[in-house]
């Protein structure tokens, strides 16, 4: 079983262990079809089939979410980050962290499903309560940052109004899921439209803000390939 430790609001001596045993990644969450659209567009732009309908969900396998703040990838050319809000279910509370769905682009093309398991989920080592920030949780913001010719530049940027709201997606997650209870699960949310687009970034970072309390969740990750020290073209 995986088992992540978090600090609950940043506090090291309040520490919730999760113990993890399922995993939904949500895909097209947008609350504007606009946007959702052009998430879409971006990804056909890479070879990426759109969904027969949206939302999508996909199932991870539960070692795949991680907290590692270093971690190797195949390719320079291929993967990239998503900044996403995560839900956690742990008895009968929520806990919210912020997320990076990191998904290898060319396997998408061919299977979505088994695209999501090649590289983990990487989750934030903070949380918050969910009802801490149900009554403002529109004004939340999400970004996220790569690293583009050396410099670290903004990748994508929104309020999480942007995205479905936690209390409908764990409406719909409910309707999908055989599970006589949900502790123990997570689910990614889906990702806001990104500023441009980039086919692998060495760095990824995701913040979400709560202006209201001034506080933040930030997950990073580097990344590197193995052809840093594997010389077999792959």
């Amino acid at each position: 079983m995986n088992i992540l430790h978090f600090n609950i609001d940043g506090n090291p001596n309040d520490v919730l262990e999760f113990k993890l045993r399922k995993v939904i990644n949500a895909g097209y969450t947008g609350r504007d079809q606009a946007s959702v659209m052009a998430h879409i567009e971006e990804l056909k732009e890479k070879g990426i089939p759109a969904p027969d309908e949206t939302p999508t969900y996909f199932p991870v396998f539960p070692k795949c979410v991680t907290q590692e703040e270093n971690h190797e990838v195949l390719h320079e050319n291929d993967n990239t980050g998503e900044a996403e809000y995560v839900l956690l279910f742990h008895g009968e509370d929520v806990f919210v962290a912020a997320g990076n769905d990191h998904t290898d682009r060319k396997l998408e093309e061919v299977d979505i499903p088994k695209a999501k398991q090649v590289y983990p989920n990487f989750i934030s080592r903070d949380v918050w309560r969910l009802s801490d920030v149900l009554d403002h949780w529109d004004s939340l913001e999400i970004k996220s940052w790569i690293i583009n010719a050396g410099k670290k530049v903004l990748f994508q940027e929104s309020n999480l109004s942007a995205l479905m709201a936690p209390q409908e997606l764990i409406k719909r997650i409910r309707k999908i899921v055989k599970l006589p209870v949900l502790d123990g699960l997570v689910v990614y949310s889906g990702t806001i439209a990104s500023l441009f687009s980039i086919d692998y970034s060495p760095y990824f970072e995701v913040v979400i803000n709560d202006p209201v309390k001034k506080r933040t969740l930030r997950q990073f990750t580097a990344f590197s390939p193995v052809s840093g020290w594997f010389l077999k073209k792959i």
